[in-house]
């Protein structure tokens, strides 16, 4: 119990507090909620979100499926393919929201030129969903694959000595053996992008602020919309509280499906000669990089090159008349923003580390069992579930605007995922070292003993944690006013994640300090999650990041 005393402090006061808070402050404020919401079309922002949430989880599993079984059959090069696929993961939501602007631009977007469109897809009420949808995809493949891959690489492989004893082909072996045996991942992977996807408030923010009209707006813009633009409060809360009880559902799905025995997908057979289902899944694989790379590219590109070209019909796609100007620009007046980002990254990575690691330790050993379920329940919530309430009291302390609002906010769902890996890891850490202690008599056994042998988990989880802590937009929106002032004790915390959104405003004139932006928010983060992914695609299970 001792151990697990500072991580449930800080899950009561920063995770159930607001979320209980959230149903009470929409049920004192009942009747100004709901007249708040009479101009709102509430059924077509519900149908929007679960379109929204539901189809980027279903492509976006599928394909990561199929890539997964792609990158395993390659007999060379699996872990730089693995790279590439995982590219857009790299990629914090603002920037790919970014990019994906201008790729999608008419007659001038290298996406649309290719497709044949003549009109950006994002201007119209009739197609900006599916384009907003399509993009949160994309930002989505690279986790299902890797969560799919890891599944596939443990199948034993005496199954696959097996399978070729039998003179199974490649497809039948997949069709029969493989895709059951990963059926819990895929739809692992399934739940989590759609619960992800319920929240995601970037996308549809950045893309289009929830139009044209009330096209894509979900239900977490609707939050952002009724709290800052309305000033709702009341009717801010009752669309979180609706959103909780909507990401309730998949996250109790998430919690049986962990604790279930069944596979979760039949066999079937497909029946194919080796060099033909060979030379389709290649000819698959090499169509999604493309798909999945090229943005990254053509970030690159408009960021380094002379804005003259980048209103060229056709599109100009090779390297042509390169200047680091814009990207100098974007650099030297983000120092500010990249300060707040790096610090506020940083010291939460550190909470989470040390409040979740005693906790996922002590909960591994039978001890608090109640905890792992109320963590993953809680890191299944939307952001919007807990924000009003922490708003309010940031505000009272005067702590909006500072990193401290954003460094105690954030690890409540790091640590919550921590908590989640580090039980996992643990189950299976020989207990022989919690009887040496014993034996031994040893003082301060977890930090003399279990830190230390678990470096390598607590390495990963420091970086994962930096990572969404890099990427997050919702909270730095909310909670933050201005940039870092470089005072003493400081004052202005906004993120960069805020100085890329500031660069929309410059969308049709200057792409080339739109796309520079887009790369300043992105490249430090994309530098360390290329570092952590190569670790766990080495195949070095002991860093400890198992779903499963």
């Amino acid at each position: 119990m001792k151990y697990s005393i500072p991580y449930l402090a800080y899950i009561i006061g920063f995770g159930l507090i607001p979320f209980f808070y959230t149903f009470i402050f929409f049920g004192v404020h009942i009747s100004s909620a709901f007249k708040s919401l009479t101009l709102i079309p509430l059924d077509q922002v519900i149908y929007n979100t679960f379109f929204f949430s539901f189809f980027t989880a279903l492509f976006s599993s599928i394909i990561g499926l199929i890539l997964a079984i792609a990158v395993d059959i390659l007999p060379k090069g699996k872990r730089i393919i693995s790279l590439l696929i995982m590219l857009p993961y790299t990629i914090p939501f603002t920037s790919s929201a970014l990019i994906w602007t201008i790729s999608l631009y008419g007659k001038y977007g290298w996406f649309t030129y290719f497709l044949g469109l003549n009109y950006d897809p994002l201007y119209f009420s009739s197609t900006a969903l599916y384009a907003v949808t399509m993009v949160s995809v994309w930002t989505s493949i690279p986790l299902s694959f890797l969560i799919i891959l890891s599944s596939l690489r443990s199948v034993p492989n005496y199954v696959k000595e097996s399978a070729q004893i039998d003179n199974l082909t490649l497809s039948q072996y997949y069709s029969k053996i493989a895709i059951p045996m990963v059926g819990k991942a895929f739809w692992l992977s399934f739940l989590l992008e759609f619960i992800f996807a319920l929240g995601n408030f970037d996308l549809p923010y950045v893309m289009t602020q929830g139009g044209p009209g009330f096209s894509t707006t979900t239900l977490p813009l609707l939050v952002y919309y009724e709290i800052f633009q309305l000033g709702s409060f009341s009717g801010g809360s009752i669309i979180a509280a609706l959103l909780s009880v909507f990401a309730t559902i998949p996250a109790i799905l998430v919690l049986l499906l962990i604790r279930s025995k069944r596979s979760g997908l039949k066999a079937f057979n497909l029946k194919i000669p080796d060099k033909i289902f060979k030379t389709i899944m290649y000819l698959i694989l090499a169509l999604f990089l493309i798909f999945l790379d090229f943005p990254v590219y053509w970030m690159f590109l408009v960021a380094f090159r002379s804005s003259v070209l980048n209103f060229k019909y056709p599109p100009i796609l090779l390297p042509e008349f390169l200047t680091d100007k814009y990207f100098v620009q974007a650099f030297y007046s983000a120092i500010p923003y990249l300060i707040s980002s790096v610090i506020v990254a940083i010291l939460a990575s550190i909470i989470t580390i040390f409040i979740s690691l005693p906790a996922g330790y002590e909960v591994s050993r039978g001890k608090l069992r109640w905890v792992l379920p109320l963590s993953i329940y809680l890191y299944s919530l939307p952001s919007t579930s807990f924000i009003i309430p922490l708003f309010l009291f940031f505000s009272y302390t005067n702590l909006t605007n500072t990193w401290w609002s954003l460094i105690l906010s954030t690890p409540i769902f790091t640590a919550t995922f921590a908590v989640w890996v580090f039980f996992n890891y643990f189950l299976s850490f020989p207990k022989a070292y919690d009887d040496a202690a014993e034996v031994f008599q040893i003082k301060r056994k977890l930090t003399r003993i279990i830190m230390p042998l678990s470096r390598t988990s607590l390495f990963s989880i420091f970086l994962l944690s930096f990572i969404f802590n890099w990427h997050l937009l919702f909270y730095p929106l909310i909670l933050t006013e201005t940039p870092y002032n470089f005072s003493f004790p400081p004052q202005g915390a906004e993120t960069v994640t805020i100085f890329a959104l500031l660069a929309i405003g410059d969308e049709s004139i200057n792409w080339g300090l739109l796309a520079s932006s887009a790369l300043v928010a992105a490249l430090p983060v994309m530098i360390v999650t290329i570092i952590s992914l190569d670790r766990v695609l080495k195949g070095e299970y002991g860093g400890g990041l198992k779903f499963i």
